[in-house]
């Protein structure tokens, strides 16, 4: 008895398409003969809409991969750096960072390690960054907001409400700059202008970026603010009203027993992007 030529031919192709089909990728995923390598702007794109997404992982996958193609990249490194302070990890964006400032300096860049060295404690050279950073670019608003930080940190109360100042009038509708410029007003004894200055960026964005985990927020800085100091008291002028003017005794004693000094100025301190 023949079998009919098709129908030889169709068990032949159930026997041999799985073994010749093993292995191979599905279509769209099969890499094109002479595909270009991935671009560096590509690789910069990807990792900055992995950091619109708050997507810190994601980030630091995209610039190690991109890093791997293009070390001298800059912006690759600070992109790494940036995601790592996001996700606590100071030193290390500390020292990413510094490869992207020695590769290409700019502005942003210095505020971005700043910000790291603010996390840190470390008021010197986050001082020394921002003021770098306006060097270059007076008219850069984040490098106050850094600066700002930095000389509470240090004491300074006149000169950090001086430079918060300054990045509200590069940067008025700017939620963390008015952020910043309540806490010097706390911790220079000035209740009621600190709360004005809290509520305001409540009032702005309640929910913005933070620079980095230990940051606290506007509203559980107002929470403590309130609690120490109660809304009825008046408010007082900052400490460069008079040679020996006192500022508000009591309003920091209390301020500072819940916060702690240190611990309030840690918590409220890219390459492209900051805070």
């Amino acid at each position: 008895m023949k079998i009919p030529a098709l129908l030889v031919l169709l068990v032949l192709l159930c026997i041999i398409a799985p073994a010749g089909t093993a292995g191979i990728p599905a279509p769209e995923t099969m890499p094109m003969a002479g595909a270009a390598p991935q671009t560096a702007d590509s690789c910069i794109r990807n990792a900055q809409a992995a950091v619109s997404e708050r997507n810190w992982t994601g980030v630091q996958v995209l610039t190690t991969e991109g890093l791997a193609r293009y070390p001298e990249n800059a912006e690759l490194w600070c992109l790494q750096g940036y995601a790592m302070r996001k996700t606590g990890q100071y030193r290390r964006s500390v020292l990413l960072v510094s490869e992207g400032i020695r590769l290409d300096p700019r502005p942003v860049r210095y505020a971005n390690r700043a910000y790291g060295y603010l996390a840190l404690g470390n008021w010197s050279a986050a001082l020394t960054d921002a003021d770098a950073g306006i060097a270059l670019n007076a008219s850069y608003a984040t490098n106050y907001g850094v600066k700002a930080l930095a000389l509470r940190g240090l004491g300074r109360n006149d000169e950090a409400l001086a430079a918060a100042d300054t990045a509200l009038a590069l940067e008025p509708g700017n939620a963390h700059y008015w952020h910043v410029k309540g806490i010097v007003l706390a911790a220079a004894g000035n209740c009621t202008g600190a709360r004005q200055a809290l509520e305001r960026s409540l009032d702005l964005d309640p929910g913005y970026n933070l620079p980095y985990p230990d940051f606290a927020g506007a509203g559980d800085t107002i929470a403590t603010l309130n609690t120490t100091c109660p809304q009825s008291l008046p408010a007082v002028t900052p400490v460069r009203s008079s040679p020996g003017a006192t500022t508000a005794p009591t309003c920091m004693a209390g301020f500072f027993a819940v916060f702690g000094l240190r611990r309030l100025i840690r918590r409220t301190a890219s390459c492209g992007i900051t805070p």
